[in-house]
């Protein structure tokens, strides 16, 4: 056994709890925590608290658990509340001297230490929040509330009786805050918080002491016999054992709770002597009163546990003496009356519980068991039933108690008769052997008696009342027992062990009590005081039925252990079974109730395995005899072996069982043919059956037959008799079956189909029945004759007599049970439930009434009881799941398989749209009763709870089933299409707009109910039903909203309503742990849900005037209510920390901050709502508050991860950072600065730093969710960081960078991976599984986001509901674990999740490295991490082999990136060597992208032209890396432009030449590049877009630009003659004209002759293109008529795009071919321009001054240098023409003014003001060098540049430096 031990809680710190830095843990809250163990296991905060040494001591002597008052205590108090300690409050919020005065208070009433006071007190500080918010609604709220449930007035309402929470005055109003603060309500609250803290302890001692005891139980009752975890059994083992001191007599601590007991008692009946206000007095009185009495419930509890489960001998003498005193003397509690309700309703548990512990602390069953193996000889004389003394006193006690009548004394007392009995027996035996030995001298008469003798000689008699006589006291005893109807009382106690404790906390204590009530029961049957009879049948009936009801016992999560009452009676050969269960059998079928009640409690209880059928069915199957009151003048028979006097018997005839009226008699039936039925000869008893007369006191006489036969199916052929079709009767009484008889075999032959069905795995998805069990029940045979007919016949035929006949209880209860046997039948042959359904009277068809309605309101609604619409309810969610569940196992009958090979029945009978409808049917009338149901009479509040339970459960199935998977927007198309008319009636039910309140109301009152049920001490049997009732109505709800999300319907009405109850949703937050997940996620969905409202607004534009803003979640509570709600908000689950609440806190907190909830937000970031704010001054330091911010407590934890700490909770940690994350995306102003928060950024540096080194463990299902979670906060700490470097680079901090770039590690390594998608393991598992379930998908289960999704095995396939549609194939499940196709489905879900978790590490490292490179220049390290980043983005895309189909996005998101980041480099001129290297893995990537699925020339037509672009784009900018600043060296130039630049430095290397990069970039990027642009745009003009030109133009320019390409201009020359590049782009000019855009803008003709003009830049393409005449190709183009029209074209006429063509394409052209040619083109040169005189005529009067509209641009002072230079060098040429080889009279002379242009120019050039005021901005680009300053800080740089192309133009023409 792992010890159990744990610190010492921290001692209290005051100044910490004020601050909300330490919540202790209080006992309250420990034990509402213990009441759901399962999730208790899980808290390790509650495992300290409760390990804790000191608590441990508290625990083992819990009937004290405070300190006395003493000087160390007052001393401790004194350092506590010390001001050094504890600073006092200047805002108000609390007052060290208040909780002084409190503490002292209470250490005085109470008699506690000072000390353990002011724990006390300082806990009632701390749940004030708490308890004034469950205190009740205020005014304004209760409006609210009413106006959402849909009445007037709920404090009378008869949908919600009683309301405490609406009727309570309430707590929150501004004027109650005085009252509750008021030191009349603190002490009120100290009191009651005291008394409380003492009964949870007692109750904590309870429950972990006898759940210590499961361990040792579980030997005996199966290893599935537990409430707990393994440490909490061990704890409650070290408590027990300290309770047990080895070193003291073993009943020294029952002496100690007897003592207990008997002081508490006495103090009650002393009276209340606290001294309080008047106006608290009656009030704490009552409280008082009720907690003390609650007190001596849970100490009888403890002495119970002690003395039943912990004491394995006998109770020492002295305790049983002082413990029958005591209840002597206290009267059993029999005259205990209190005047509170609440006090009293603990007596009759306190009459129980004395009962138990008497029968515990006797021993009746060890006693005698003992004295029948002669153990008794071995007994310590110390032993109480040998002291004399003592058994004459206990004897005389019990006397006693004749006079109280029928009590809590009586069991005691039978049992005590029992052992007198016995013992009176046993020492008659002994005298009698005595006096043998004595005669025949073996013994000598002086001899004492045996100790034994001398006990029973001790008995007294008793008076009888007859003063002639005294009996013995046995006799005695056992007569006024009798009399007293001790049978009864023995099942009244049962039946409220069952009632009181009746939750699974409670399940040992519960098993114990009633195992010690059959003890006495047997210990009398065992002595014979008692034999079978009615009144025992029916007190061992209600012991061993327990709370195995059908509802109960056939839920999903009902335990399957073995019931241990149960499975002691059936394993009692000596006594129970042969005095009761074989006296049942004998007597059948003479007497069958007995029978049958027996066999369906032992059912119940019994656990049977997979391979077996119920011990009951093989006794029944297997009877030997048969007992009945034989026929009418039957004389069949003679009598034998009459000297034996037996009254023997034998059969001279066969005597059948069952008779046909119509024939005459059973002697026609014997005459008749044997053509007859042969069924009968099953039934008949054969000719010479022998048999015995057992009753001849009347005629005609009963018989028992030794005949062997089954008789179950006896049952079923006597059932038969009940249906109006039946031509048979019983034989002997000549009737059918009587409808009581009929109904318990029914329930019989259902819980033996149940019991089979539960024996199946709780994995098994198609549950199955016993092959065995169908064929001896006679289900599935001859369908004529077999059980389902009878059955359903006799449900026809009950359902028409109960609408005839309403009230008839008998035939309600037999309808109630072929209700839930018709619920067996439905898992394991739906075939006969649907059709059966589809025709019955049951529901409504064809516009008639169905039974159900009418049986409700003609039978159950007078009655109020509602069984049979409760097993309706549960029938119909049980046909909800059988659609669903067998959709698939329906369309493949050959793959259905059940245990032991039974008969399968996948198919359902009927065809779809039957079952669609049924379903539909039966859907509306249950909406109906939701509706109602509220507003009924009940006898049983738990029959209104399970209405409410049932209906909820089964409309959320329907509404999981048809929106939860599969994203077909036809929900008839999906798998689960069957419920699909069902779920959308009830969508369009329950999402409406309409102010419809009848749907909604019993969501709203259910929610009242829950804020109304009390936590208490003691766990009845409805309290789990509350709970359960809350729950399902809020996950209804929630599931509800989120259908109306996804659908993205107009907000609903119901959303509306549910926003008012946000009071109660509040309250039900504070009220129980069990409630806080679902409300949080309710919370979550509206929040979400409501974001609707503001997208309506901006949907509907210009018809609302202003945008609606979604509902505030807080303007529906008060302000005090948000304040108390919100603090307790701000614990976060504390003090219990259970991780799954935390998840769901922090969930909703993101929304809320992400959803417009703005004073909601602002509290969680300042820790104040905007009213507190407005309404605080500063005023310097006003101490701690109650609680810190949400914002600072994320912080703060987050900034303490403890990365080397095992288990950490990674999905706490990562939905504390969403929360960050989304707080500052939505919130920066109101967050502030993060650089604030220096350890928070420092901590999640140190967990990428940690992360990086940290190995991946994806071999296991924990190390893949480890992974996810791990790369999901990695994620969000990079969004946060992100912000961080935004926030320090605008307020000009560079040294965020030296703490950042260290700690990208990670991100470098792993975000730009390639996913770890396994492609192999999703083809081949969807090809499998497809080619094995036909007609299904794999997208069938994908999930849709109804609900959020989680990590994990169920991440993207619905595994839960594909286990349920696919189990009943062999092959899903697999012959081992994890081999089949649910194996391989989670491990593709596994996949999944680490894939989508890679996913978003990648956009989020995105996002960091864009805000990165922004500061780029400022740190070179982090120049080379994003060069690698682009490196590795491009690796990654060219190494991709995912489907694009999946995957696509992910390159394209990369290319986004690595195109950013290349921006921002070349923006900041980034020089590093590492830069120019990225070209390789550039191009590689788009080579090999264009390769796999196309090839260049018709890459820009394919599906991934968009991402070829990007790759193009992020090529340009890796090539400007390689051209040459304008300041580089002259050696840098010359090496550059040598062959040496373009081949590696190294001979070793074998890094391509860049040479041949850039010539493929130039022939495949470009040359091809350009013919496929240029063949697309002419058939496909819409896909291509001029920017696709204007890209590849720039590539090539700057291409030509790199130095390195100086040497290779030949090859690249050939490559666009090879290509016809120039052709292609001189047709695209001709062309141009007829591919405008924008109202005839040519913007193709500029950009094929800008395309043309780059060409032109390599000289021997240059020659090529002159000689090819491209001038003259150019001038045939119908563009160039614009520059022939009157008055050509300038920049200012329209489409101004044809100017650009003349000035940056045309005349740079001719420039270029007269560089490259010379002189040889010089004449064609002139010609052309000449052949252009209006355009030229143009020119040479753009600068006229004496032009009034004059305007100069840019493009027109370059074109006048242009012009100025062509002129100048065919003027050139000509002058020289001889000696340069050419005839200067054929060059022409430019037909342009330029002596005109030269005036012109000078005139402006020295009017420099004058031309300023002339110049025009023409586009975006002279905009901004308009705005830029100028060199020398004249002008701005568009001036600048104007004067520059001038004074150009006049050099060219001869003046100034031109002309020198």
């Amino acid at each position: 056994m792992a010890p159990i031990s744990a610190p010492d809680p921290p001692a209290l710190d005051l100044a910490k709890c004020f601050r909300g830095e330490q919540q202790p843990i209080s006992w309250e809250t420990a034990y509402t925590a213990l009441c759901d163990p399962e999730t208790a296991s899980k808290s390790a905060r509650l495992r300290d608290f409760l390990t804790a040494e000191t608590n441990v001591k508290i625990l083992s002597k819990p009937w004290s658990p405070f300190a006395d008052p003493s000087p160390q205590e007052k001393s401790k108090f004194e350092t506590a509340t010390a001001p050094i300690h504890v600073p006092a409050s200047t805002s108000g919020q609390y007052s060290i001297d208040e909780i002084k005065e409190d503490s002292l208070w209470l250490s005085q009433q109470a008699r506690i230490s000072e000390y353990a006071a002011l724990r006390l007190a300082v806990m009632e500080w701390l749940e004030r929040p708490t308890r004034q918010l469950l205190g009740g609604l205020t005014e304004e709220e209760a409006l609210s509330v009413q106006e959402a449930a849909g009445v007037t007035n709920l404090g009378a309402s008869t949908f919600i009786p009683n309301s405490s929470i609406i009727t309570a005055p309430s707590g929150l109003s501004s004027a109650s805050d005085t009252l509750f603060d008021s030191p009349d309500q603190r002490k009120l609250r100290l009191l009651t918080l005291y008394l409380a803290t003492r009964v949870s302890i007692l109750r904590i001692s309870q429950l972990l002491v006898t759940w210590g005891a499961a361990g040792g139980l579980r030997r005996s009752y199966g290893d599935d016999y537990r409430v707990c975890g393994d440490w909490l059994e061990q704890l409650g083992l070290v408590i027990s054992s300290k309770q047990r001191d080895a070193s003291s007599p073993a009943s020294t601590f029952l002496d100690q709770c007897i003592r207990t007991i008997q002081s508490r008692l006495d103090i009650i009946g002393h009276g209340f002597e606290w001294t309080v206000p008047d106006a608290i007095q009656e009030v704490a009185e009552e409280r008082w009163i009720t907690l003390q009495l609650t007190e001596v419930v849970h100490l009888l509890h403890i002495t119970l546990v002690h003395s039943e489960l912990l004491t394995t001998g006998f109770v020492a003498a002295a305790t049983v003496e002082e413990w029958f005193t005591v209840m002597l003397t206290r009267r059993y509690f029999v005259d205990t009356v209190f005047p509170s309700p609440t006090a009293q309703a603990l007596v009759p548990i306190m009459h129980v519980l004395a009962a138990l512990v008497s029968l515990s602390i006797l021993k009746t069953d060890k006693i005698l068991r003992d004295i029948e193996d002669g153990q008794y000889r071995n007994w310590d004389r110390s032993t109480y039933v040998l002291n004399t003394a003592l058994v004459e006193n206990i004897t005389t006690n019990f006397g006693y108690t004749k006079q109280l009548g029928p009590s809590p004394a009586t069991p005691p007392a039978f049992a005590w008769a029992v052992i007198t009995w016995k013992l009176t027996e046993e020492a008659a035996r002994l005298e009698v052997d005595r006096e043998r030995q004595i005669e025949s001298g073996r013994r000598d008469s002086a001899a004492p008696r045996d100790p034994l003798e001398e006990a029973a000689l001790a008995i007294p008699a008793l008076d009888s009342g007859d003063m002639t006589e005294r009996i013995p006291a046995f006799q005695d005893l056992a007569i006024t027992c009798s009399d007293f109807q001790v049978f009864d009382i023995v099942k009244q106690t049962a039946d409220l062990v069952v009632s009181v404790y009746g939750t699974a906390v409670d399940r040992i204590s519960r098993d114990r009590c009633r195992l010690l009530l059959l003890h006495l029961v047997r210990a009398a049957l065992q002595v014979g005081i008692v034999s079978y009879g009615p009144e025992l049948i029916l007190s061992i009936h209600a012991i061993i039925s327990g709370d195995r009801s059908f509802r109960r016992w056939i839920e999903h999560d009902a335990p399957r252990y073995a019931d241990p009452v149960a499975a002691f009676f059936l394993n009692d050969d000596h006594v129970l079974r042969p005095e009761l269960l074989q006296a049942a059998r004998d007597r059948y079928p003479y007497e069958t109730t007995p029978l049958l009640k027996f066999s369906s409690a032992l059912t119940r209880g019994e656990k049977v395995t997979s391979d077996e059928i119920p011990t009951i069915a093989g006794l029944l199957d297997q009877s030997t005899t048969l007992m009945q009151r034989m026929p009418y003048h039957f004389k069949g028979y003679i009598p034998t072996r009459e000297e034996e006097n037996n009254n023997d018997i034998r059969l001279l005839e066969p005597l059948p069982q069952f008779d046909s009226p119509q024939s005459g008699g059973f002697r026609r039936r014997l005459l008749s043919t044997p053509s007859a039925d042969s069924r009968d000869e099953s039934m008949v008893i054969p000719m010479d059956t022998e048999g015995r007369i057992v009753d001849d006191s009347a005629e005609p006489m009963v018989a028992m037959w030794k005949y062997k036969h089954s008789a179950l199916k006896y049952l079923i052929r006597l059932l038969s008799t009940y249906t109006v079709e039946s031509r048979e009767v019983e034989l002997g009484s000549q009737e059918a079956v009587a409808t009581g008889t009929a109904t318990e075999i029914i329930r019989l032959i259902t819980d033996l189909i149940h019991a089979s069905i539960r024996a199946s795995p709780r994995s098994d998805a198609v549950p199955a029945c016993s092959t065995e069990l169908l064929t001896v029940l006679r289900i599935g045979t001859d369908r004529n004759e077999e059980t389902v007919t009878i059955i359903l016949a006799i449900f026809e035929q009950e359902l028409l007599r109960l609408c005839q006949e309403p009230g008839n209880e008998e035939s309600l209860e037999l309808l109630v049970n072929c209700v839930h046997f018709l619920r067996g039948l439905v898992t394991i042959a739906p075939n006969r439930v649907w059709p059966w359904l589809a025709k019955s009277r049951l529901l409504e068809t064809d516009g008639n009434g169905g039974s159900l309605a009418t049986i409700l309101i003609g039978t159950e609604l007078v009655l109020g009881r509602y069984d049979f619409l409760i097993g309706c309810i549960q029938l119909f969610g049980a046909l909800v799941n059988d659609a669903v569940g067998r959709a698939v196992s329906r369309k493949t009958p050959s793959k259905a398989l059940t245990r032991f090979n039974a008969a399968t029945t996948p198919d359902s009978g009927t065809s779809d749209k039957i079952i669609s409808s049924t379903l539909l049917t039966f859907g509306r009338t249950l909406t109906s009763v939701y509706e109602g149901f509220s507003s009924w009479k009940y006898n049983q509040i738990e029959d209104r709870l399970e209405i409410s339970i049932g209906i909820c459960n089964a409309f959320r199935d329907v509404l999981e089933f048809a929106y939860g998977v599969d994203d077909a927007p036809k929900l008839s198309s999906k798998v689960t299409g069957l419920v699909a008319p069902l779920a959308e009636y009830i969508t369009v039910l329950y999402l409406t707009k309409a102010d419809n309140d009848l749907p909604t109301n019993p969501l709203l009152t259910s929610l009242i109910s829950g804020v109304d049920s009390t936590n208490s001490s003691i766990l009845t049997s409805s309290t789990a039903l509350w709970k359960q009732r809350t729950k399902s109505t809020l996950a209804f709800a929630s599931i509800l909203v989120r259908v109306a999300i996804l659908l993205n319907r107009p907000w609903t009405h119901l959303e509306h309503q549910l926003f008012k109850a946000t009071p109660l949703l509040a309250r039900l937050y504070a009220t129980n742990n069990a409630h806080k997940s679902s409300v949080l996620q309710l919370l979550e969905s509206l929040v979400r849900g409501a974001m609707r409202i503001a997208q309506e607004s901006d949907s509907m534009g210009k018809r609302t005037r202003e945008k609606r803003e979604p509902p505030s979640l807080l303007g529906h509570l008060g302000p005090r209510t948000a304040k108390n709600f919100l603090s307790i908000l701000s614990q976060l689950d504390e003090p219990l920390r259970l991780v799954d609440i935390q998840d769901n806190v922090w969930s909703l907190l993101s929304a809320v901050v992400t959803c417009k909830q703005r004073w909601f937000s602002l509290y969680l970031l300042t820790g104040s709502t905007p009213r507190e704010t407005v309404r605080s001054k500063p005023v310097g330091d006003s101490g701690p508050t109650r609680s810190k911010a949400l914002l600072t407590r994320a912080l703060d934890a987050l900034s303490q991860l403890k990365l080397e700490k095992p288990n950490r909770p990674w999905s706490l940690y990562t939905a504390m950072l969403e929360f960050v994350a989304s707080a500052q995306n939505n919130w920066t102003w109101a967050m502030g600065d993060l650089r604030q928060h220096k350890p928070f950024v420092h901590q999640l540096l140190e967990f990428l730093k940690w992360l990086a080194k940290e190995p991946k463990d994806l071999r296991s299902e924990a190390g893949y969710e480890a992974c996810c979670h791990q790369n999901k906060f990695a994620t969000l700490a990079c969004e946060v960081l992100a912000m961080y470097v935004h926030g320090a680079r605008q307020a000009g901090d560079v040294t965020a960078l030296k703490d950042i770039v260290p700690s990208l590690t990670y991100f470098e390594n792993n975000a730009l991976e390639l996913p770890d998608y396994n492609v192999s393991l999703h083809s081949n598992l969807k090809q499998n599984f497809e080619r094995e379930f036909r007609g299904v998908t794999l997208a069938n289960f994908k999930r849709t986001t109804l609900y959020p999704e989680h990590f994990g095995r169920s991440f993207f396939y619905d595994t839960q509901l594909a286990n349920r549609l696919l189990g009943f194939d062999s092959k899903w499940s697999g012959p081992k674990g994890g081999q089949g196709f649910y194996g391989e489905v989670i491990r593709a879900n596994l996949n999944l999740s680490y894939v989508e978790s890679q996913v978003q590490l990648l956009s989020s490292w995105k996002l960091l490295a864009i805000e990165l490179s922004n500061s780029v220049d400022k740190d070179e390290r982090l120049a080379k991490v994003l060069i690698n980043v682009v490196q590795d983005c491009m690796f990654a895309n060219a190494q991709s082999l995912l489907p694009e189909a999946l995957f696509g996005q992910l390159m394209t998101v990369r290319a986004d990136l690595a195109f950013a980041l290349l921006q921002q480099m070349v923006r900041a001129k980034i020089k590093l060597p590492e830069a120019r290297r990225l070209l390789s893995p550039i191009w590689t990537a788009i080579a090999k992208y264009v390769t796999s699925g196309a090839d260049f020339d018709t890459i820009f037509s394919s599906s991934g032209a968009d991402y070829y672009r990007s790759l193009l784009r992020i090529l340009y900018l890796a090539l400007q890396f390689h051209v040459l600043s304008p300041t580089a060296s002259k050696e840098d130039v010359d090496f550059r432009s040598s062959l040496r630049a373009s081949v590696p430095a190294k001979p070793s290397e074998l890094a391509e030449p860049i040479s041949s990069q850039l010539l493929g970039i130039l022939t495949d990027a470009v040359a091809k590049g350009f013919r496929s642009l240029a063949t697309q745009l002419h058939a496909e003009p819409d896909s291509v877009s001029p920017s696709d030109f204007a890209l590849l133009t720039a590539i090539l320019q700057t291409i030509l630009s790199i130095p390195e390409m100086t040497s290779w201009e030949s090859q690249a020359a050939l490559i666009f003659a090879h290509h016809n590049t120039v052709r292609y782009a001189s047709s695209l000019f001709s062309w141009s004209d007829r591919l405008t855009i924008n109202d005839k803008d040519p913007v193709y003709g500029e950009l094929s002759l800008l395309f043309i003009l780059s060409l032109s830049n390599i000289r021997a393409l240059a020659e090529t293109m002159a000689v090819e005449g491209i001038l003259s190709s150019l001038n045939t183009a119908n563009l160039m008529n614009y520059f022939r029209r009157p008055g050509g074209m300038s920049p200012f006429d329209s489409p101004p795009r044809v100017f650009n063509i003349w000035s940056k394409g045309i005349l740079p052209l001719c420039l270029n071919l007269l560089s490259a040619v010379g002189p040889a083109i010089a004449a064609e040169i002139g010609a052309f321009l000449n052949s252009l005189p209006e355009q030229l005529s143009r020119a040479s009067n753009s600068l006229n001054s004496r032009n009034s509209n004059l305007k100069i641009s840019l493009s027109v002072a370059s074109e006048t240098h242009s012009l100025a230079l062509i002129s100048a060098i065919l003027e050139a040429n000509r002058a020289q023409g001889p000696r340069l080889g050419i005839q200067a009279s054929d060059i022409p002379t430019l037909e342009w003014d330029k002596e005109n242009v030269k005036e012109d120019i000078e005139g402006w050039v020295a009017r420099k003001g004058a031309l300023r005021e002339k110049i025009v901005v023409m586009d975006e680009g002279e905009a901004g060098l308009y705005a830029k300053e100028g060199n020398g800080g004249e002008g701005n740089a568009l001036e600048v540049r104007v004067l520059g192309e001038l004074d150009g133009a006049l050099g060219c023409l001869g003046v100034g430096k031109g002309g020198a």
